[in-house]
């Protein structure tokens, strides 16, 4: 920055005037913050949170040898708890149900073997809130960081605008066993129910959620068939901060529409502490009464 000045003015200049140019310069050649800004080795942080996430993120659905296909794809899910358990939606378990695949419940981990999966059961369910727990068989994995649930006085919703991303199996493994992730921002946090007009028809699940009412994160970003139970994750730490679900809003937030509007959200993580916190105490209590 160049300063034109006159004689007259040359001899009247002061020491705050020169300040202000020296501030104006600085903030003219200033780099530009970016929420994608990439650290000394050249990484940003979402490939970061990605990479740290991948081993975690694992297809839900069923193997059977005479079934055709042998293996068939309900949804995603991700290791939590005690890296033999695998979050996801209990819409995902219902599907198993109702096509009387439950018994030959899997899980199968990225580029792993074996192509059968690992075998699973359910143990843990909330159909209100639409998530669920899954124990399988095998080696412990690497579980995804949560985070903490909120205080009994506050709420830890992410604010609004953060910026997120989710890693799933996006139109099942008719893509492959490659988990695919797409970014976005939180939208807002939105009541899961709205008013009701006058007239309008009272279902099971809107009484529910009108007599407990809870939240969901409404998020501008792509979701498809299939990445439900996905792992929404804060892009720039990786920390795993909802579970993307496809139909819970259809049923509640959404009943009046006559299309779905193809707005993808997700259910905040206090569900999912308290399945864990459920399981918790009742493997203590199963390994008491081994002892």
């Amino acid at each position: 920055m160049q300063l034109n000045l006159s004689p007259v003015s040359k001899n009247r200049i002061r020491p705050c005037h020169l300040l202000l140019a020296v501030l104006l310069l600085e903030l003219v050649t200033a780099p530009i913050a970016s929420a994608d800004k990439v650290d000394d080795q050249g990484e940003e942080p979402l490939v970061r949170s990605v990479r740290k996430l991948r081993p975690s993120v694992v297809a839900v659905g069923s193997y059977l040898f005479n079934d055709t296909p042998t293996v068939r794809y309900f949804g995603t899910g991700f290791v939590v708890y005690d890296g033999n358990t695998v979050a996801t939606n209990a819409h995902v378990v219902a599907a198993l149900e109702k096509t009387n695949r439950i018994q030959h419940l899997r899980v199968f981990f990225p580029d792993g073997a074996p192509t059968s999966g690992r075998k699973g059961k359910v143990v843990q369910i909330d159909r209100f809130h639409d998530v669920a727990l899954i124990r399988f068989e095998g080696p412990p994995a690497k579980k995804v960081q949560l985070m903490p649930p909120p205080t009994p006085h506050g709420k830890n919703d992410p604010p609004q605008g953060r910026s997120v991303a989710i890693l799933g199996y996006p139109i099942g493994t008719r893509l492959g066993l490659v988990p695919a992730v797409h970014k976005g921002v939180v939208a807002a946090v939105v009541p899961a129910v709205l008013p009701l007009p006058k007239g309008a028809k009272l279902t099971p699940e809107l009484a529910a959620a009108i007599k407990k009412p809870y939240n969901l994160y409404q998020l501008d970003m792509v979701a498809f068939p299939g990445n439900s139970g996905s792992p929404l994750f804060d892009a720039r730490t990786g920390v795993v901060i909802g579970v993307i679900n496809m139909t819970l809003a259809k049923k509640t937030r959404e009943h009046l529409f006559d299309k779905p509007s193809g707005i993808a959200y997700a259910v905040p993580m206090q569900w999912l502490h308290e399945l864990i916190r459920r399981q918790s105490i009742l493997d203590k209590q199963n390994a008491s009464r081994n002892d």
